[in-house]
């Protein structure tokens, strides 16, 4: 049996007590000790920081980048300019979903999409096969390159104002985006998430910088959410779980 994977947070839910679980082939936070309805409700009225690292984000570039995602994608990347995102799927011959996807354009000669962890080998393996009917294609698996955290709630906005400044944040309205910087190093920042609640965003980070961003947003006032709340979250959304609600 293969060992599992850790995010570069772990040790960070090691050091703040969470009870740790096998998730999708990595070991990750189910809960804290305040408990999954401590931080549901956390999430609603405040705001909650959660570890996303493991899922897949791989790159996506060269000339044929959109014809390709076009092939492969259900939704319609050619609707993407630049500092726009959108939710997909892949889809296999028969119009089955092999994985939902969010399509992020941070730059224009190329694409960032996010891929459901437990899934990011299939995937990957189904991007390869296909990507051989187009030659100009580049296909790069950034995953532990590139870290992801999620912060969602009614307070998201004012903790990164904070840290940030206004400027530096996508425009109010889902999935825009915008690109920035903290301490030298380039954020990524998307007006996304998979809670339901209408201020979110998710930051893309240097895996190296990831800790002292997540510190710091604790610092600020965010809660640690784990795998628990992020399940009761997205439910009560009525959002559909590869897996479970979507296959």
């Amino acid at each position: 049996m293969a060992s599992l994977l850790r995010t570069v947070l772990y040790q960070r839910h090691v050091e703040l007590n969470a009870q740790i679980v096998e998730f999708g082939g990595w070991e990750m936070p189910v809960q804290y000790p305040g408990g999954i309805l401590a931080e549901h409700l956390a999430t609603r009225r405040r705001a909650g920081i959660f570890d996303v690292s493991h899922m897949g984000r791989f790159i996506i570039g060269g000339r044929e980048s959109l014809a390709f995602l076009q092939h492969v994608l259900t939704n319609n990347a050619a609707a993407l300019e630049p500092g726009q995102s959108q939710y997909t799927l892949l889809a296999d011959p028969a119009g089955g979903a092999v994985d939902d996807a969010y399509l992020y354009k941070f730059f224009e000669e190329s694409y960032l999409l996010v891929v459901n962890a437990a899934n990011r080998i299939k995937d990957w393996g189904h991007l390869q096969a296909l990507k051989a009917k187009f030659k100009d294609v580049t296909l790069e698996d950034h995953t532990e390159k590139i870290a992801m955290i999620s912060l969602q709630g009614p307070q998201s906005k004012s903790i990164l104002n904070d840290i940030l400044g206004s400027r530096a944040l996508p425009e109010p309205q889902r999935n825009a985006l915008s690109i920035t910087a903290y301490n030298g190093h380039p954020v990524w920042l998307a007006r996304t998430g998979y809670t339901g609640e209408p201020l979110c965003f998710e930051l893309f980070i240097p895996s190296e910088q990831a800790s002292a961003v997540w510190d710091l947003l604790l610092e600020k006032g965010a809660q640690p959410i784990g795998l628990g709340a992020r399940d009761t979250l997205r439910l009560e959304a009525g959002l559909p779980l590869y897996g479970h609600e979507l296959g």
